[in-house]
């Protein structure tokens, strides 16, 4: 019987927390409207697309000059998109480039600017997420955007040597024969493979990302894991779009245009993915911390909305933060603080109910509320005694955890300024009164 207790409080804790964190990304996500984030990378891949390919190729134009096979190659490429966008005019251009001008330097340098708005929108994406722990400063994240681009150029333009040298080594004789007499296997297989490939690709790039960016140095395997859910996810939604969405219809009646308009889509859609993952990264990272900032922020008994039943459902008993030496115990009748008490600790009410005496006569504390909080700030004593008024179970913070609480959430701040303002009031409208 012990051990199916067990086992039962170990899932509600466990669906507690995915529930708490859930809530969290998705509250965050909004906070910091990554869905605008999302629009601005889509619209940065669109507009760098170009200036990238030809960086890309610039950076081939060198093998090019020994193995001219490869020209070929890259030009077949620019056919197969060529009804997204014909670049085929821009390649020729660079490959009768034969010295360099004034004004071969200025587009070298235009195009190099212009391809840093993809990388460039992806890095103010995710510091929108890490802004309030991060440390970076502005000019390290500029040079950490050009580092990206001629990095992520680079492997690509590896990539597509990588890709020319397999297809000449597939058309040696004994391995043609092997492909035709084995053509429909092999054309599938190439398939799944090259798909494969890409979102292989998409999953390394997007793992350097979640690690390198936020500067708060997360967990590799925690990178590792929300970059899989990452690509796994836009996979899933991918297979979908193409299963539903008939290309050649929307074609045919719109014209090539709904290519271009289906790739926004589709980049808007991993972008929007990608930002939500990153956000579950942060939130896991500091869990605790947002945990803690969260049960301060609780609404209270009163509030009727379905979000604010929400947040006390998920929030009332944040058991991820107790421990056996922040957990105080009281029975009826026992005294937590007298006034005159020094505020060394913040009590939070996880069950049970706190009574305060004050001047102005007793106050009820019910579960969900903090004690102490408003003095703690103010450098006062408590100012009121209270005692339990039922059986209570607490959750207490030292004067520096709490703190931190303020702190690190600009949130938890507001409410501890209005807190204040509520208690300074009253204050002043009891003087008034004893006059």
């Amino acid at each position: 019987m012990k051990e199916g207790t067990n086992f039962s409080s170990y899932c509600k804790k466990i669906f507690t927390r995915f529930g708490q964190m859930l809530y969290l990304t998705i509250s965050n996500f909004t906070k910091n409207a990554l869905w605008e984030s999302a629009a601005a990378c889509a619209f940065g891949f669109i507009f760098s697309f170009i200036p990238i390919t030809l960086i890309i190729f610039a950076v081939l134009v060198a093998v090019i000059q020994f193995y001219p096979n490869i020209y070929n190659f890259v030009m077949d490429f620019a056919g197969q998109i060529e009804s997204i966008v014909d670049i085929k005019p821009l390649l020729n251009s660079l490959m009768a480039i034969r010295s360099i001008k004034s004004f071969n330097i200025f587009l070298i340098v235009w195009v190099i600017w212009m391809a840093r708005k993809l990388f460039n929108s992806i890095i103010k994406s995710i510091n929108k997420v890490f802004r309030s722990v991060s440390k970076r400063k502005s000019w390290f994240n500029q040079l950490l955007t050009f580092i990206i681009e001629f990095a992520m150029t680079l492997i690509i333009a590896i990539i597509i040597l990588f890709a020319f040298t397999f297809t000449q080594i597939i058309e040696l004789p004994v391995i043609k024969t092997i492909f035709e007499n084995f053509q429909f296997i092999f054309k599938q297989s190439s398939q799944n493979v090259g798909t494969f490939f890409l979102y292989f690709i998409l999953f390394v790039s997007t793992t350097v990302a979640y690690r390198v960016i936020p500067g708060t140095k997360p967990l590799l395997r925690r990178c590792v894991f929300y970059a899989a859910l990452s690509t796994i996810s836009f996979f899933v939604v991918s297979f979908f779009i193409n299963m539903f969405m008939n290309v050649t219809n929307y074609n045919t009646i719109y014209g090539t245009i709904s290519s271009l308009v289906l790739l926004m889509m589709k980049v808007y859609i991993f972008f929007n993915i990608f930002l939500f993952c990153a956000q579950m990264i942060y939130v896991s990272q500091f869990f605790e911390t947002l945990l803690r900032s969260e049960i301060y922020q609780l609404p209270a008994y009163e509030s009727k909305q379905l979000a604010d039943y929400l947040r006390r459902f998920l929030f009332i008993n944040p058991s991820e933060i107790q421990t056996d030496k922040n957990t105080k115990k009281l029975n009826a009748g026992d005294v937590l603080y007298k006034a005159e008490d020094k505020v060394d600790y913040v009590y939070y009410i996880k069950t049970g109910a706190i009574t305060e005496e004050t001047a102005r006569g007793l106050e009820l504390r019910s579960q969900g509320s903090f004690l102490g909080d408003v003095q703690c700030i103010l450098n006062e004593n408590y100012g009121a005694s209270a005692s339990a008024l039922a059986s209570c179970e607490l959750i207490q913070f030292t004067k520096e955890e709490f703190m931190q609480i303020i702190q690190k959430s600009h949130h938890a701040a507001r409410k501890a300024l209005s807190k204040i303002s509520e208690y300074t009031s009253s204050l002043y409208n009891g003087e008034d009164d004893d006059e």
